[in-house]
């Protein structure tokens, strides 16, 4: 069977009112075809939302006061009061016809086309004809009059079917004790709502909040996946605050998801991850599993998402780029080896990816214009590996620059331009031995800059900064410090970091990397399960003691306070749009997630559980 037929067919596949044979080929075609069975996991799933939706009917009080009304009774022209017991209705009908109605000897009027009798006109009389279109008058009225009635009812059980579904999100919100109670919510049975909202994973499925809090959250996945960890949001486009599309794997059946961000649309990427009698349970926990995992990234416009997978099952990953104009993915050649850590250039037209082969690891730039493969770096001693692959910020010249060593053993900084300003061979930016290297595109005001955690003794030292730079040098940013769990800000111009870590309990500081002032921020701050977290203008840091969760303003002078909601936190994630919304997740016996209002001080709750995240933002247009 091909498609058009199968499609015909999943209707009555589903209600399993097909013929064996038809069963059969219909199961095969679906095994082997991604489209149809996406469209069967659609019907599927609109099936199972349709069981779930209340059965409704007209209250018995309005129902009586149409049915036995006067003018109805008149209007239809068949009952006198007390004829017939008429509450069992639940449809108006018209009655049979009577002789009333057609009085014996009467002549039927017959339409034919030309609007002629079927006797000659003259043989009519005037006035039964001025009666006849009098009855006719009367029983289209007639007519008229019980379609409205009718559609009063189905009106009415449509705004009770609406009432069932969404007046409990309608609920206006209280505040009580600095808290906001929300509405009650439900699971979503279409479209979700537009607006920025947030999303998070709870056992294997993905939730979808509102940010203004107005109703709980929805499920955004299907019921009939589990999704991976590792799910990534599409970057925000011009005009937006966030992606309107995700990428997830499913863990069950080894595909790659897209999915709009209303829930609308799940697609599954037809190029299988695993190889077909491969089971997805024994790979995951492997490393080839988590290459794959690890390895969904999105262009910056959204249109291509790059992915890894083992078709062959012989642990050789290769890359695949999947359009999501055209919905079908492409191998990218890479040679020999597996292939990791998929990365786009801010522009989205290369790519850069780690192939290890034998132990060697190799770095290659892949140009999605001219198919192109540039060969950035090769031969990495054995025993080393790339910690971190990204690219530098500018556009005109883009670069790519990696680290190369070990955990806690940082042994050099590389990187090379490619396309204008091509350099012919890497070149290295540091070398030494340093416990961390942390990079961020936003460092040093927007020039692509990477924090190096010093090494003393074997401990860590102090922090130094150098940007991706052609004979850049570092710069100090603290002294006589032991940094811990240090990160850029979001706007990269601030970094923060724990001194003297003991125990999971540090000092908070916050250095400008502008002016080199390093303030004291807290004592007692922890990093695990939450670590502190800037918000999106990078003028205010949100951390976490254990017990109480303390808000700092960089932008007015440090200011510092404590939030009334108080608990364990397990993560922590500021609106894309409000520098004074955070949500905020609880594990203790506040357990939920919560939206803060930092500049009231106040928080609303949208779950009444919690999670760990991660958390990420999606629009919906």
């Amino acid at each position: 069977m091909n498609c058009e037929q199968v499609e015909e067919l999943l209707s009555a596949y589903l209600d399993d009112a097909l013929a064996p044979e038809d069963r059969r080929e219909v199961a095969a075609h679906i095994q082997t075809c991604t489209n149809c069975s996406a469209l069967l996991a659609e019907f599927s799933r609109n099936d199972a939302l349709l069981s779930h939706l209340p059965r409704v009917s007209p209250d018995p009080a309005l129902r009586e006061r149409i049915f036995s009304s006067p003018e109805f009774l008149e209007l239809t022209g068949t009952f006198d009061a007390g004829t017939e017991v008429q509450k069992e209705w639940t449809a108006p009908r018209l009655p049979a016809k009577s002789p009333r109605q057609n009085p014996a000897g009467r002549p039927q009027l017959v339409a034919i086309p030309g609007g002629r009798s079927t006797l000659p006109t003259a043989a009519v009389n005037p006035r039964a004809r001025r009666s006849t279109r009098q009855r006719r008058s009367s029983r289209r009225l007639a007519v008229l009059f019980v379609s409205i009635a009718a559609v009063l009812i189905v009106a009415f059980a449509i705004t009770s079917l609406l009432k069932v579904n969404f007046w409990p999100h309608q609920t206006p919100t209280a505040a009580t004790n600095g808290a906001i109670t929300p509405p009650t919510g439900s699971q979503q049975g279409g479209p979700l709502s537009a607006g920025l909202r947030v999303v998070y994973p709870r056992q294997g499925t993905l939730l979808s909040a509102l940010s203004d809090g107005s109703r709980q959250a929805d499920r955004l996945t299907p019921a009939t996946v589990t999704v991976a960890e590792n799910w990534v949001v599409s970057p925000a486009q011009a005009g937006s605050s966030a992606g309107d599309k995700l990428a997830y794997i499913d863990l069950q059946r080894a595909f790659v998801h897209v999915i709009r961000s209303d829930g609308q649309q799940d697609t599954i990427v037809g190029q299988p991850l695993l190889k077909a009698d491969v089971q997805p349970a024994a790979v995951w926990d492997t490393g080839t599993g988590a290459t794959i995992l690890n390895s969904l990234a999105w262009s910056q416009d959204g249109s291509m998402l790059a992915f890894v997978a083992d078709p062959t099952g012989m642990g050789q990953t290769k890359l695949y780029i999947y359009s999501t104009e055209t919905g079908t993915a492409q191998a990218v050649p890479s040679g020999k080896g597996s292939v990791s850590h998929p990365v786009w250039s801010p522009d989205g037209i290369r790519l850069a990816f780690e192939v290890t082969d034998n132990g060697v690891v190799s770095i290659l730039d892949y140009n999605t214009q001219n198919h192109g493969v540039l060969t950035i770096t090769g031969g990495i001693n054995s025993g080393d590996s790339v910690l971190t692959l990204d690219w530098s910020p500018d556009l005109d010249a883009p670069a790519i620059t990696w680290s190369v060593g070990q955990i806690g053993h940082v042994h050099s900084l590389w990187m090379r331009r490619v396309g204008v300003g091509e350099m012919m061979e890497p070149r290295q930016l540091l070398a030494g031995d340093y416990v961390q290297a942390i990079y961020s595109r936003n460092g040093h005001e927007g020039m692509g800059s990477w924090l190096l955690v010093t090494s003393i003794a074997g401990r860590a030292g102090n922090l130094r900064r150098i940007d991706v730079t052609p004979g850049a040098g570092f710069v100090s940013l603290t002294y006589g410090k032991q940094v811990s769990f240090a990160q850029w800000s979001s706007d990269g111009t601030r970094v923060d970091y724990l001194d003297a870590l003991s125990s999971g309990v540090g000092t908070l500081h916050v250095v400008n990397v502008m002016t080199g002032v390093d303030s004291l921020i807290a004592t007692g701050v922890v990093n695990d399960p939450a670590p502190p977290a800037w918000s999106a203008d990078g003028q205010e840091l949100i951390y976490s003691t254990g017990t109480r969760i303390g808000v700092v303003n960089l932008a007015a002078n440090d200011q510092t306070f404590f939030l009334t909601l108080k608990g364990v936190a397990s993560a922590f994630i500021w609106s894309a749009t409000s520098s004074h919304q955070v949500v905020v997740a609880l594990s203790d016996g506040n357990q939920g997630i919560y939206l803060v209002d930092t500049r009231q001080n106040t928080w609303l709750q949208v779950d009444k559980q919690g999670a760990s995240g991660p958390f990420e933002w999606t629009e919906i247009p």
